[in-house]
């Protein structure tokens, strides 16, 4: 029983460890369904691709080498390509799910416990991480500071041991030296002797350097030679950081600031402060860093030079508050004793334009429960923050102080301002609109009205009474009054003509007395040069009497128009709704384009002229091959599908074997000739072979140290430049290797991995080993 147990245990781990490795790893690949992956599985298909730099088209032929069935392939492919876009949002909102899942684990043991609460503070701590003011500073890739190597050393640059010089003397007498500053601070200079330079600044160094050797080079006294002092190789110090996301003691280079430092240890944790940051050199704090100088400003006078030893100290924040609402900057921001609320608020970038500062809610944390501090746009200028402090701006409101509106058929709908003890009533507000439009609905108007309880009232308002100057069906109006002026239904819908087909601007456009066909083609761009001189104008029949054997409800009128000689259009009337369709050339056709790319003498697009047109035409019209086209590679790209092509045969027959028709969207690929052959699966190491002429399969495979303990020699198969592939072939125990071509991929598939036992299958095995125990029991008892 015991060994069962352990049997058990191993295919359990087996199974895990199965189910664990990269899809494109697994060795037999015959039994994948592409049905069986979930959404975040194909996502980790793609980021394997990504991460192998693969496309599809190449994981389909190793898919394809071990086992995956074509239909599957394509299923896979297809699922991959359907996957949404995961925004940013998403992405945070997965991060949010995770810690509320986390929290909600280490919580359930407890009695009492509340989901939405403990929601609420994971959101809100995680929330809070990354809202914290200047830790994007540390937490963006691209702003390292690391320091320029290749510039000029400072001035005020220390030299210490391990600082490599360059010295040139050049002029009347010539020399150059390169050495180290040794570990005791000198300076061996051949035939000048020792200069101490350790702990000196750049410029004094170089002032004693060309003092020394002045007593040597005479030129350098007199001027006739010039010496040059450069730093070639920087030492390295040591410093320490206390505080950050990640302390320790860092190697970095002399040249580096404090803010390298900070970033390379991931800037402050969780509870460290950005403001009064210390930089401790001999046992004293020779400067106290604020970020936010340089954050605010771009004041990089605190991003001092490092020394050997240095320490950097980031304390815990003193105080912190939370600016939400209408801030240009809403975040977290560390404040100073002493600092008032402007102060921060200009961090912040200030309001936004929508903000409303006539109430500025502060809640406050006391030390038995909040409370509410309310401020405005006079005083908050005066208010001294605490710590924990929520400063919350909201919006100015979505409504208007002196807005009236009128929409409908008048000629300028749109808003409109009501000034202060100004009588405005309806007449008014249509005079500003300039009037009512000629299909105006004059029997009622609507007036849309907000009462001080915030309920809506209609008034129905009488239009004809109030264009004709009648004071009691004039309404004065007031803030936010919305008057709909009506358009008349039966006249809207004759006073336009619609127009389509081949113009430039079809569309739905109003009709006058006395407009012709002209007129209306004119306004639609006229004549689109696809098309023809056919027309069609479809008239409506209106009658007041009801015919039964009549069941025409339509006139058209078939016209000849040129459009060189618009006579016969400027002669045609048009009437309310007519429909005028303007025909296309039956023999236009928008040419259908080749693609030829690679070693061809003029590469580049080519229309398909005629119908059947055949690989032979497109090579002739592109001049033909040059001297590098690799022939044997020649491929087609059709939706993303390579069709190999056998050139040889087509050159052999003079074209007769050309049977190949080229359709629209088509890539014809003609690579360069290659020189070598790729080997790559499971061989001892992947490589690039240089191509030897009638050399078998095998001597590839030498030169890539074999086949490994996981390779499948007999499955070897070459996939050819041109697309086509061809595998290893076995008779009576004898291999027949397929011939290599310069260019050619070699691929050793992976043995089958042997699946793992299920569930029911180890119960089931169990169960047997079982019954079968109990029986020799019996049998020997």
């Amino acid at each position: 029983m015991k060994h069962i147990v352990i049997v058990f245990l191993v295919v359990i781990a087996c199974s895990s460890s199965l189910f664990g490795q990269e899809f494109l790893q697994k060795g037999d690949l015959s039994q994948v369904k592409a049905s069986q992956f979930s959404e975040q599985e194909l996502r980790q298909i793609n980021q394997e691709l990504e991460a192998n730099q693969m496309s599809f088209q190449e994981a389909q032929l190793v898919a394809e080498g071990k086992g995956m069935p074509k239909a599957e392939i394509a299923k896979l492919k297809a699922r991959l390509e359907s996957l949404p876009k995961q925004s940013e949002s998403e992405e945070l909102k997965g991060e949010n799910e995770k810690a509320y899942e986390k929290r909600q684990d280490s919580l359930k043991t407890y009695e009492g416990y509340e989901e939405s609460d403990a929601l609420t503070k994971d959101l809100d701590s995680l929330d809070k991480k990354n809202r914290v003011f200047g830790s994007e500073l540390f937490t963006t890739k691209n702003l390292s500071f690391e320091p320029n190597q290749n510039q000029t050393t400072p001035a005020n640059y220390i030299l210490g041991p391990k600082d490599q010089l360059e010295i040139v003397l050049s002029g009347e007498q010539q020399f150059t030296f390169s050495g180290r500053v040794s570990t005791n601070g000198k300076l061996i200079i051949p035939n000048v002797g020792v200069v101490f330079v350790s702990g000196l600044q750049f410029e004094a160094a170089v002032s004693r350097i060309k003092l020394e050797m002045q007593k040597i080079f005479s030129s350098l006294r007199t001027g006739d030679s010039r010496l040059s002092v450069t730093v070639s190789n920087y030492r390295s110090i040591f410093v320490t950081i206390i505080g950050a996301k990640q302390p320790g003691n860092y190697k970095v280079s002399s040249m580096s600031t404090v803010f390298n430092a900070l970033h390379i240890a991931g800037g402050p944790n969780a509870l460290g402060s950005y403001r009064a940051i210390e930089l401790i050199r001999d046992n004293e704090v020779i400067r106290t860093i604020d970020l936010y100088d340089f954050l605010t400003k771009g004041d990089q006078s605190d991003n001092l030079a490092l020394q050997d030893n240095d320490i950097i100290r980031i304390p815990t924040f003193k105080g912190r508050i939370d600016l939400k609402g209408e801030f240009k900057n809403p975040g977290i921001y560390e404040i100073l004793p002493g600092e008032d609320l402007d102060q921060i608020i200009n961090y912040a970038s200030g309001f936004t334009e929508d903000a409303y500062l006539n109430r500025i809610l502060v809640r406050q944390k006391t030390d038995n429960e909040l409370r509410i501090e309310d401020l405005n746009s006079k005083n908050y200028k005066n208010y001294l923050p605490l710590a924990g402090d929520e400063v919350i701006v909201a919006g100015i409101l979505n409504r208007y102080e002196n807005r009236v509106q009128i929409k409908g058929a008048v000629y300028r709908p749109g808003d409109y301002s009501l000034k202060e003890e100004e009588v405005l009533k309806v007449s008014d507000l249509i005079e500003k609109a300039d009037g009512v439009k000629e299909n105006v609905f004059l029997p009622k108007a609507s007036l849309i009205r907000q009462k001080e309880d915030l309920t809506t009232e209609y008034i129905d308002i009488d239009l004809q009474a109030v264009l004709s100057g009648q004071e009691s069906s004039d309404i004065q109006l007031q803030r936010e009054d919305i008057l709909v002026v009506f358009y008349d239904e039966t006249l809207l819908e004759s006073f336009t003509n619609t127009i389509e087909g081949e113009v430039r601007e079809p569309g739905i456009y109003p009709y006058s007395e006395d407009k012709t066909l002209y007129d209306l083609l004119l306004e639609a761009g006229y004549f689109t040069e696809k098309a023809s001189q056919k027309v069609i104008v479809y008239r409506r029949i209106i009658s007041d009497d009801y015919i039964p054997a009549d069941q025409e409800k339509l006139i058209n009128f078939q016209l000849e128009i040129d459009p060189q000689n618009p006579e016969r259009a400027a002669s045609f009337m048009l009437m309310p709704q007519d429909h005028v369709i303007v025909r296309k050339i039956i023999s236009y056709e928008v040419p259908s384009m080749v693609t030829l790319e690679g070693e061809v003498l003029y590469p580049g697009q080519y229309a398909l002229i005629k119908e059947n047109e055949k690989l032979t035409d497109f090579i002739k019209r592109s001049g033909g091959f040059t001297d590098l086209a690799f022939l044997k590679s020649v491929r087609i790209l059709r939706n993303d599908k390579i069709i190999p092509i056998d050139w040889s045969e087509i050159e052999k027959s003079k074209g007769a074997a050309d049977i190949f028709t080229l359709e629209p969207g088509d890539t014809v690929q003609v690579p360069k000739r290659s020189q070598t052959v790729v080997v790559e699966g499971n061989v001892m190491l992947e490589t690039e072979v240089i191509y030897k002429k009638n050399r078998s399969l095998r001597y590839y495979l030498k030169n890539a140290g074999g086949v490994d303990d996981r390779g499948m020699k007999r499955k070897t198969f070459i996939v050819y430049p041109n697309g086509s592939a061809a595998n290893t072939k076995s008779f009576l125990g004898i291999k027949s290797y397929p011939k290599v071509q310069p260019g050619s991929r070699i691929v050793v598939p992976a043995k089958p991995e042997r699946e793992g036992l299920d569930v029911t299958q180890i119960i089931g095995l169990a169960s047997t080993l079982a019954s079968l125990a109990a029986i020799i029991f019996g049998i020997t008892r």
